[in-house]
């Protein structure tokens, strides 16, 4: 790559000329721009009530100046690098002597806008370039860094997303799937957290593995009238710190001990961070907003009911028994209908949850699918349902290994071990696997033609096997980065088709996978009611609600024949997407009917779950000790401003809540209606966030929906 300073570049890509008058906006889509100030060296980059001023310049050293919204909360408390590089051993800021600014270029792409600023690195041949990328009405600063060795490979670790200096406050966050733990203590899966930090206190967060494991990657910083946010845009090993001195607080974040060499040249993770007016909640509307308006291009998500096979049929799935649970499923109002692991020649030789066996032969069972998949796919459409097909890419087991699987030498070893009696991942760094995969993908794809793709993994060590393309300590790195390579071609290749990520459950819930997927499964622990709640309650501070996706099962304690409270079972999932995993074709007719009734209560308000963020009105649920009533508001962006209210009540005694609705305009006058009890009245925002809400329990349900609209 050449330097961005060469004249030939000045007009098509806007390098800015020292000559340039001062404070000039160069480039404008909607509420971003970029602007630059040629006397100060600055440049300012601004969006969705945002500004973002950097100094860059060939006179002076590197640095973020400010951070603030229309408050003027400033939110840079040391303006130094927002980077660091880590070359050959030495770990050096951006804003160190080691660097010689090298040019800068900004450009437009609809809403999308980039500022690129490119330093060199002296005596190392290596030259590095930061982004800035800001989308219109977004008020968050997407940055990434680009490495590139132009005199030889060079050695770089620890690849830092940015470090910054802000007013200490109170940081908030997310826990992760947690694995085993939370089978004994469901309460430790995606609960929100706050740390305050005493004066001298470091604090750390990160993943070994893959990203959520343990935290999700994602957090916030009060303020006294603004939110400080940031997120990695990482699906494996990554590292936060936060250090406190005085009345600062030290950041941190990037991805976690590694070393790489670099030959030509490499994308490092990339990481948003910005500010809003308020608190948690519309630091969480923000996140939502750049999901949906930055990695998606504005491209809504699309929740739908969604029926996966699963935890009714396991892998004891054919043709015919698809084919009429399809029929049942139909005619409950289901709108996907997903076919799980199990599909495979060999799959279930130890019984009937047994999708090891066979995994990575890739060939249909043609004694169960006799017609093939694409006949499945024609017979969902026929009932007005879209198909799926659950893959599992990344993992094979071992006796397929070489024929009809892939290549031994392709595998992932750790210390010369697969990390498995039975399985194997396979190495994504590896170019010839990566093609063989996507082989193995297009030809499923273009036979079976499913509408979906279910995306699972359910293994993960690091690889340090020579031959794949990485080293001995970036096994972590090279594989997330290949998965995303993979990603990105099938869906440039499909862009149609729509892909579910599940990792075990939620292991890899993060916004660097939001980019190549549009649904989630949460959790394998997909019961009880309370513990579902729970997730969503925790992870809607992060994730739209629209891209969470839970089940709801039959067993004895929350059963679908005769069930106790239906309503409650099913809207303890509806505040995402909504699924079901039970056999429907044994129902009694009374059962389905108000299973349907329920399915339809959802599609009347999911056009409000897919624009909206969550704001959590409460404490969250948890199954040992629930608060008397949780309560979860969600609102949606756009015209109109809907929203929704979701109650749950765990203690009898406790006959009421009063919820004062978040977000509502105080001279705009709103219908407040129940779904179970009809139009409760009107008011005034102001009154109803001075009054509140009162929801009172009801001898038919422990669960309320409450719907507030507001008035032409």
């Amino acid at each position: 790559m050449r330097a961005l300073t060469l004249i030939a570049l000045l007009a098509a890509f806007g390098v800015v000329s020292p000559a340039q008058a001062a404070s000039v906006t160069l480039v404008k889509a909607g509420d971003a721009s970029i602007a630059r100030d040629a006397d100060a060296g600055t440049w300012m980059l601004a969006a969705g009530g945002a500004t973002l001023t950097l100094a860059a310049d060939t006179k002076i050293p590197f640095q973020v100046v400010s951070l603030a919204t229309a408050s003027n909360k400033p939110w840079i408390a040391t303006a130094t690098a927002d980077a660091t590089v880590t070359v050959n051993g030495q770990t050096l800021a951006l804003s160190s002597d080691a660097f010689f600014f090298d040019g800068s270029q900004y450009t437009g792409n609809g809403a999308h806008l980039q500022l690129d600023l490119a330093f060199g690195v002296r005596n190392t041949g290596l030259r590095v370039t930061r982004h800035y990328a800001v989308t219109s009405t977004v008020p968050a600063f997407e940055t990434w860094m680009t490495y590139e060795a132009q005199l030889g490979p060079v050695s770089i670790s620890d690849l830092n997303a940015f470090q910054l200096t802000i007013p200490n406050g109170t940081v908030r966050y997310v826990t992760g799937l947690m694995g085993d733990t939370a089978d004994v203590d469901h309460a430790s899966a995606f609960t929100r957290r706050s740390k305050t930090l005493s004066d001298g206190e470091r604090f750390t967060l990160g993943a070994v593995g893959r990203s959520s494991e343990q935290t999700v990657p994602w957090l916030t910083v009060d303020g006294p009238s603004d939110e400080f946010f940031a997120a990695l845009l990482w699906s494996g090993a990554w590292s936060l710190s936060a250090a406190r001195s005085g009345t600062t607080l030290a950041l941190s974040l990037g991805l976690a001990p590694m070393t790489t060499t670099i030959v030509n040249a490499v994308d490092g993770p990339h990481a948003i961070y910005g500010v809003v007016r308020g608190s948690v909640a519309p630091a969480s509307a923000a996140a939502r907003s750049f999901v949906v308006q930055t990695l998606r291009d504005g491209a809504p998500l699309a929740p739908l009911v969604t029926y996966n096979t699963w935890f009714a049929y396991g892998t004891a799935i054919d043709q015919a028994t698809m084919q009429a649970e399809m029929a049942s499923a139909a005619a409950l109002g289901v709108e996907l209908f997903v076919m799980d692991a199990g599909w495979y020649t060999g799959a279930g030789a130890a019984g009937s949850f047994d999708f090891d066996s066979g995994l990575g032969t890739w060939e249909p069972d043609r004694d169960r699918f006799p017609d093939g998949f694409g006949a499945l796919t024609d017979y969902a459409h026929s009932l007005g349902m879209k198909f799926g097909i659950w893959v599992e890419p990344e993992r094979v087991n071992l006796s397929v290994v070489g024929a009809p699987g892939p290549e031994e030498a392709w595998l992932v070893t750790a210390g010369g071990h697969y990390g498995s009696d039975h399985a194997g991942m396979i190495c994504l760094a590896s170019d010839a696997a990566r093609a063989w995969l996507l082989d193995r993908l297009s030809t499923l794809i273009e036979t079976a033609r499913p509408d979906y793709l279910k995306w699972d993994n359910n293994m993960w060590i690091t690889c340090d096997r020579d031959g794949h393309g990485h080293g001995a300590k970036d096994g972590n790195f090279a594989q997330v980065s290949g998965l995303y390579s993979l990603l990105a071609t099938l869906r440039a290749k499909y862009p149609s088709l729509a892909i579910e990520n599940v990792s075990g459950g939620g292991n890899r819930l993060d916004f660097g996978l939001m980019r190549y997927s549009d649904v989630a499964w949460m959790d394998d622990r997909t019961a009880p009611a309370s513990h579902v709640r729970h997730n969503v309650e925790g992870l809607t501070a992060v994730f739209p609600p629209a891209y969470l996706l839970s089940f709801v099962l039959d067993n004895t304690a929350e059963s679908m024949h005769d069930p106790a409270d239906l309503a409650l079972y099913m809207r303890s999932r509806m505040a995402g997407t909504l699924g079901l995993c039970f056999l429907t074709g044994g129902l009694a007719t009374n059962d389905a009917t108000h299973i349907a009734q329920q399915i339809a209560t959802y599609k009347s308000v999911r056009a409000t779950i897919a624009r909206a963020a969550g704001v959590l009105m409460g404490s969250q649920v948890t199954d040992q000790k629930p608060p008397a009533w949780d309560v979860l508001q969600e609102t949606a962006s756009g015209t109109p401003a809907q929203f929704l209210i979701w109650a749950y009540q765990s203690d009898p005694s406790v006959a009421k809540v009063n919820v004062k609705p978040n977000g509502l305009t105080a001279a705009t006058t709103y219908q407040v209606r129940s779904m179970d009890q009809g139009i409760l009245g009107t008011a005034k925002g102001s009154d109803l966030v001075a009054n509140g809400i009162d929801i009172v329990g009801s001898p038919a349900s422990a669960s309320h929906l409450i719907v507030i609209t507001p008035q032409q």
